[in-house]
């Protein structure tokens, strides 16, 4: 199996690799990089305070699967999933696999998450949108967005986006670097004159671009004026979205946040144990269990544990409620996160998401560390969460090096979206520094800053980090052993 996409595809989506790189350049000048969250009324994607028309394309899963909207039975007959079932169509009529099967392996890519962004930026191409966001997507990965509002402009040539954009576009994928640039010269109405090794051609106001090219790569980029000096276009106003005005975001405290980080990972961890009890001692054989109201239990085929109601979570109206009766819940939390009165997210009834981003994020991350700070357990069936308070469920469960990788994982992917960029380092070094202690294992830093250690005998999970505090991977392994 060859580490690339099929030939189909990449004939179909090469044209468009460059101009579709400098669109989502202007896109991420316009929406920067934020706290995103997805709706789907409209359907509509939230980022950085900015809400535009958006579709989902499709999801990506730890295990390097990528589902497209249009087969995962959730959102293949919503509007939701339109623009996805756009791409189906465009592959039967093409004959491009990956378009065409619902699931993808990306696993014999040598980065199984760069082919998925590269998927993206692909089905912008072909679609002809104007953006496209990338945001966590509960435990199961990352969901992929392309938008299509009209109020993000069509990007315009500027000397500087357009010499990226090229050489991006002709970069990104196998194949000669001629079809993206010709495809970015019939996309700005450019008529596209040949020499050797080069093209060239007049942009609108009078500017001559010269692009020189070597097989699959660009090898130079010359932009000058009709006189041959300064170019007219570098002094063109900046592009702007049209008809929006960001509204400022409503940011997960800062204190909940400091808890949440503590509690994150090993609440996950809970859970897991939770639900392994119940397969070894409650005949739990995949059906959710059913909740006995009057006797306060989760009842499995084999018994019951005993649970109250936590809160809820309603993703079309965005709002999350606490459970009548969780004052000592929340109580804890606040003295926990040593938060004054007063704080909106544990006054209690219903909490208005729709000024985050990030709700589902918001939502659980509210629930889960309320239950872990009290000492209980998260579940939830559906959107209704519950703290399980059973006595015979261990404090501290046990782990192995696999398992324990998962739940790091899992627990950054909640906070990711509800974490400010400034605080990311910290809230992600914190969230797998406790997990590993409560956890009883030994917290390595030899490999600081890029990465931490959780030691357990021979072995060691390690926590890489990028720059900006993201946790880039998680690996299992021998101590001390190179990691590919």
């Amino acid at each position: 199996m060859t580490a690339s996409f099929s030939d189909p595809l990449l004939g179909l989506a090469r044209p468009h690799l460059a101009w579709a790189c400098e669109q989502l350049d202007l896109f991420e000048a316009l929406v920067p990089v934020g706290t995103t969250s997805y709706a789907t009324d409209g359907p509509s994607v939230t980022r950085s305070g900015v809400t535009l028309r958006a579709h989902m394309i499709g999801s990506y899963a730890l295990d390097g699967t990528w589902l497209w909207a249009w087969g995962n039975e959730h959102y293949r007959d919503r509007p939701i999933g339109a623009r996805s079932r756009e791409l189906r169509e465009i592959g039967e009529r093409a004959g491009v696999p990956e378009l065409t099967e619902p699931m993808l392996d990306l696993n014999h890519f040598p980065d199984p998450r760069l082919a998925a962004d590269h998927l993206l930026i692909m089905c912008i191409g072909l679609l002809d949108a104007r953006g496209g966001t990338i945001h966590a997507f509960s435990e199961r990965g990352r969901m992929f967005n392309v938008v299509d509002d009209p109020a993000v402009p069509r990007a315009e040539p500027r000397p500087e986006g357009l010499a990226r954009a090229l050489r991006n576009g002709a970069a990104l994928l196998p194949g000669p670097a001629l079809k993206p640039v010709q495809g970015w010269f019939r996309r700005h109405g450019i008529e596209p004159q040949y020499g050797p090794g080069r093209v060239a051609g007049t942009l609108p106001l009078g500017d001559r671009v010269v692009v020189t090219l070597d097989g699959e790569e660009v090898t130079g980029i010359e932009v000058t004026g009709p006189d041959g000096g300064v170019p007219r276009s570098g002094a063109l106003e900046t592009q702007e979205l049209t008809g929006q005005r960001a509204v400022p975001e409503r940011l997960f405290p800062s204190p909940l946040l400091a808890v949440a980080a503590r509690e994150m990972a090993f609440s996950v961890r809970r859970t897991r144990a939770m639900v392994e009890y119940a397969q070894e001692n409650l005949e739990f054989d995949g059906r959710p269990p059913r909740w006995d109201e009057e006797a306060g239990l989760l009842r499995f085929p084999g018994g019951g544990l005993a649970a109250r109601r936590l809160g809820a979570y309603d993703a079309e109206e965005g709002w999350f409620a606490w459970a009548p009766g969780t004052d000592d819940l929340r109580d804890r939390l606040r003295a926990e996160a040593g938060a004054e009165d007063g704080l909106p997210e544990l006054a209690g009834g219903r909490l208005d998401l729709t000024r985050y981003g990030a709700r589902e994020a918001v939502a659980v991350t509210l629930a889960r560390t309320a239950a872990s700070a009290s000492g209980h357990t998260f579940t939830s069936l559906g959107d209704a969460f519950w703290a399980v308070t059973d006595e015979r469920l261990p404090a501290v469960p046990g782990t192995d090096p696999e398992t324990a990788a998962e739940e790091v994982r899992a627990g950054a992917s909640w906070l990711r979206g509800i974490t400010p960029a400034e605080a990311r380092d910290a809230t992600m070094r914190a969230m797998a520094t406790s997990y590993f202690e409560r956890l009883g294992l030994d917290v390595w830093h030899y490999g600081g800053p890029e990465f931490l250690s959780g030691v357990q005998g021979l072995y060691e999970v390690r926590v890489y980090f990028a720059p900006d505090g993201t946790i880039t991977e998680v690996s299992p392994g021998m101590l001390t052993t190179p990691r590919l």
